[in-house]
């Protein structure tokens, strides 16, 4: 018997929501502030990503 595959979305979250989770620090949710665009959701994966993006680019 062959086993089905489960694909469950990931829940999106707007950026008002990601910022009020405890998924985040407080530096971190000042960083997400400033890159996710508003009116956009986001998993949180999504947002880690977004967030490692910037957090590893070389200040001038």
């Amino acid at each position: 018997m062959a086993e089905k595959e489960t694909t469950q979305k990931e829940p999106a979250f707007t950026k008002e929501q990601l910022l009020a989770s405890k998924q985040f620090a407080p530096p971190e949710r000042d960083f997400l502030r400033a890159v996710l665009e508003e009116g956009k959701t986001y998993t949180i994966d999504q947002a880690r990503k977004v967030l490692g993006k910037t957090l590893s680019k070389e200040v001038k």
